[in-house]
């Protein structure tokens, strides 16, 4: 029997098709998602040509390719998931999703089918849903569409910190559709239809950007009125980035921490201040305070929708944990403080990545 796609067919994260019983699996000390990740599928792929994304148009070897997050996408039926996460809320057991993340990718068919699969979960199973959307498909009356059919947040995964990186990795440097104003655009036409909170960015850590450079849009999409949900770059086997170094886990710590600071306004941006590498050596705020929220562990546990972990999505599950999809320890509190203060010149920077991309033609 041929295979469908979106809206009929939707492809599940390995770890939300444990959850959802049709694949074996444990998850490393109990780090259970709680979040079940979907992500439409079309035979004809993706139209997009991010250059760290195994999803790129130049690269995929088939609509269906599985370096996305270094893990497998099986393709499941969208009837199936429902049943399946009908029966978890139902009957119940040791944990249960908190909701469900649905993402497209850049299709024209995306839209129509995003739509109708939020409006297919909502009707038939009342979860929480947040839609993961790209502002090149989806201008403002979609997304009107999106919150009607059942979406209560939007995220929109700008990735790059500047709109020189963004040009590089995802633009028309990189032979690719997306245009850094109109994710801006997105963004702003996402929190008017949303509301204030309601929607987040993704941030990429170490794709040349420096650390202030992160935190001035960390603070322009908060002042905007939108979230910032972080990750730390993870080369992905097939990318053009495959080979692209990850960031130094203290470059990560203190844009966690700035991050942290920012979305709860205990400091700001034009507070901070820098050393001539644009590494943050002061947040603005006293000594103590800061030192009490580093002791809370908060600024250092996976930042997303409520509900979302996304365990070992940024490492794997052997590796010290860059987002802490649990409370770090007081062991792990001290590694971190350590990790805070280690200055070390980055491998990353925007000039190292015009010379990598040279090599491949970009």
């Amino acid at each position: 029997m041929p295979i469908g796609e979106s809206p009929e067919y939707v492809r599940t994260s390995t770890a939300a098709d444990i959850v959802l019983g049709f694949s074996p699996g444990k998850f490393y000390r109990n780090a259970v998602p709680y979040c079940i990740n979907l992500l439409l599928y079309f035979k004809d792929g993706c139209k997009a040509n991010c250059l760290y994304c195994g999803q790129a148009r130049e690269v995929a070897k088939d609509a269906a390719c599985k370096t996305l997050i270094r893990v497998e996408w099986p393709l499941r039926k969208l009837d199936n998931v429902i049943a399946s996460l009908k029966k978890i809320l139902r009957t119940g057991c040791s944990f249960r999703p908190y909701r469900v993340c649905v993402a497209t990718i850049t299709n024209p068919k995306a839209v129509e089918a995003e739509i109708e699969v939020i409006r297919k979960i909502y009707h038939e199973v009342g979860m929480p849903i947040s839609a993961l959307i790209t502002p090149t498909l989806f201008h403002k009356e979609e997304m009107k569409k999106l919150r009607e059919a059942g979406a209560e947040r939007i995220g929109i995964a700008i990735d790059c910190a500047t709109p020189q990186i963004f040009d590089l990795l995802r633009g028309k440097a990189a032979r690719g559709p997306h245009r850094w104003q109109r994710y801006l655009q997105g963004v702003e036409e996402a929190v008017q239809v949303m509301n204030k909170g309601k929607v987040g960015i993704h941030l990429i850590v170490g794709l040349g950007e420096t650390e202030k450079q992160a935190v001035e849009l960390i603070q322009k999409t908060h002042d905007m009125g939108a979230e910032t949900h972080l990750f730390s770059f993870y080369p992905e086997e097939g990318s053009v980035l495959e080979k692209w170094p990850r960031p130094p886990i203290s470059q990560y710590r203190r844009i966690q921490l700035a991050r942290y600071l920012i979305n709860n306004e205990i400091t700001y941006a034009e507070n901070m201040k820098y050393n001539q590498a644009e590494q943050i050596t002061d947040y603005g705020i006293s000594k103590g305070l800061l030192a009490d929220i580093i002791e809370t562990g908060q600024p250092f546990i996976t930042s997303g929708c409520p509900g979302c972990n996304r365990p070992y999505s940024n490492e794997k599950p052997s590796e010290f944990p860059r987002n802490f999809p649990y409370p770090p320890t007081r062991k792990q509190i001290q590694k971190i403080k350590q990790q805070l203060q280690t200055y070390k010149l980055s491998q990353n920077t925007v000039k190292d990545l015009k010379k990598y991309l040279v090599k491949y033609n970009y």
